[in-house]
């Protein structure tokens, strides 16, 4: 990724809009500039250079092994042609710049202030970025993600239109004091769908981890995939001072 490209993606995520209802996100089209995408979609790797979840060890038997990934690190990018490799190497050297999580976390900053506090600015952050690749019937209940998670970037990889409707979903539950650490996923009889986001190219979905920013994936069909994406989520981990205690 050259510095235009991402002085355009830092423009781009730098004046979104904040939607609040019913948690903090945004959601942007048109995110690269064409040509790049066009490029990302083309250097999208085979396959069978992805694992799933539970090859991964993210995952238990049994759950979500129709979710596929690859890391963006040196040594599973390793075996990827190379104009792949290259590509995929530079993009994630461009997301491991000081400015961009500086950036997300400007971008969130009241959010960010109300969860950590005086622990804020001695909070440790750092990042991971990866391609998913959904396959036929992978889905996921409304949850609200682990609670080391701080905010995670959706960038929709589609080459058209024509899965649209296989964006995340956001859910508020129907009991309004229900809240969720982010440790378990639950049914959809307890919560209201409120937004599908578009599934369209070029886009990303953005928002703040919280108790009670809850989404999920309805169902891929099998004439509907692969759902493609990059995933970018920064996390936290606790304050030096208290490891050492």
């Amino acid at each position: 990724m050259d510095e235009s490209v991402f002085n355009h993606l830092l423009y781009r995520i730098a004046n979104a809009q904040i939607h609040t209802y019913p948690y903090t996100h945004f959601y942007i089209e048109n995110i690269f500039p064409p040509d790049f995408y066009d490029e990302m979609i083309g250097k999208f790797p085979d396959e069978a250079q992805f694992k799933s979840l539970v090859e991964m060890g993210n995952a238990p038997p049994g759950t979500y092994e129709n979710r596929y990934v690859l890391p963006l690190k040196p040594n599973d990018l390793s075996q990827l042609p190379f104009d792949q490799l290259m590509f995929w190497s530079h993009f994630s050297q461009a997301f491991a710049q000081e400015v961009w999580p500086k950036t997300l976390l400007g971008k969130f900053h009241s959010d960010i202030r109300n969860r950590f506090g005086d622990h804020y600015l001695h909070t440790a952050f750092y990042s991971k970025v990866e391609l998913l690749s959904d396959q036929s019937e992978y889905a996921i209940g409304p949850h609200t993600d682990h609670p080391r998670r701080v905010l995670t970037l959706l960038f929709y990889l589609p080459s058209s239109t024509k899965q649209a409707h296989l964006g995340t979903s956001l859910y508020r539950p129907k009991d309004p004091y229900f809240r969720c650490e982010g440790l378990k996923h639950h049914t959809h009889e307890g919560f209201t769908k409120v937004f599908t986001v578009p599934f369209l190219p070029n886009s990303v979905f953005g928002f703040i981890k919280s108790d009670h920013s809850f989404h999920g994936v309805e169902s891929i069909g099998k004439q509907e995939c692969p759902r493609r994406l990059l995933n970018y989520t920064l996390c936290w981990a606790p304050p030096s001072s208290i490891l050492s205690s």
